[in-house]
């Protein structure tokens, strides 16, 4: 299946690794080139350096830190600069994990939105300008089950993962009236780097062995298993391709099972 990606210009936040990392490689693989944004100059780097070898002159790497609104404009004016334009953007930058909302104060629980949220919409305002000079973009905001099931432990990841689906469809009847579509994506316990940080954190706040927690995460979806980040990239690559040109202001669930609302 044509996706009809091939050129297209895709800025992709936390890039470098987990479901950034492989939304970048999903739209490598239809043609499109692919700007890594992440924090980390040497994560930046050696994400690049892997993709060079299959990808070569499709990828590019911008170390940016996207708590910095400046940094992020700077950001997009070099991708403008260099291609002259941005097609797609994909929020996938700052996964919150497991806090315990009573020993958190003011600061701590502002700068953990501070890293999604406001990073994702600091984002959106830098970028949809240059998509409406060309009448046509794709944005999808990753957000997380935590957002629909809340829970006190995950308190930051489910503010910060509903704010993101109520970004998503309040922006896109606006957004659309320039051929910009919004949409996210919620996955569930995707088996990446940042997924072994949450299964070690939930563990160290229940006293509950790691292997414990995982297999209890595990009992909660319906396939019973881990996700893979290519299954959340090969629905992103869908969603951002003119065969989704329906398909606006929606939060699709990428959770095995998982969810437990309608």
């Amino acid at each position: 299946m044509d996706l009809g990606l091939k050129d297209k210009v895709a800025v992709i936040t936390g890039g470098s690794r987990g479901i950034g990392k492989a939304c970048a490689k999903e739209l490598l693989n239809e043609g499109a080139i692919a700007v890594l944004v992440s924090k980390s100059p040497d994560s930046n780097a050696a994400a690049v350096r892997e993709f060079e070898k299959t990808y070569p002159g499709r990828v590019i790497g911008i170390p940016t830190d996207v708590n910095d609104d400046a940094a992020i404009g700077a950001m997009t004016e070099q991708v403008i600069a260099r291609f002259g334009r941005i097609d797609i953007l994909i929020n996938a930058a700052a996964t919150v994990i497991p806090q315990d909302f009573f020993k958190m104060d003011d600061a701590h629980l502002t700068s953990l939105l501070d890293q999604k949220f406001n990073a994702a919409a600091r984002c959106i305002r830098h970028v949809v300008p240059h998509m409406r000079k060309h009448k046509w973009g794709r944005i999808i905001n990753v957000s997380g089950l935590a957002g629909r099931q809340p829970h006190f432990t995950v308190v930051p990841a489910a503010l910060n993962n509903s704010a993101m689906l109520n970004l998503t469809k309040a922006l896109a009847t606006e957004l659309a009236k320039d051929n910009i579509l919004i949409n996210a994506v919620v996955p569930y316990i995707i088996d990446t780097e940042r997924q072994a940080e949450t299964m070690q954190e939930w563990a160290q706040m229940t006293g509950q062995p790691e292997a414990e927690v995982r297999q209890q995460r595990i009992s909660k979806v319906a396939v019973r298993r881990m996700g893979r980040s290519d299954e959340v990239s090969a629905v992103v690559a869908f969603m951002v391709s003119e065969r989704a040109s329906y398909v606006v202001g929606t939060a699709w669930y990428v959770d095995g099972g998982g969810a437990m609302t309608l």
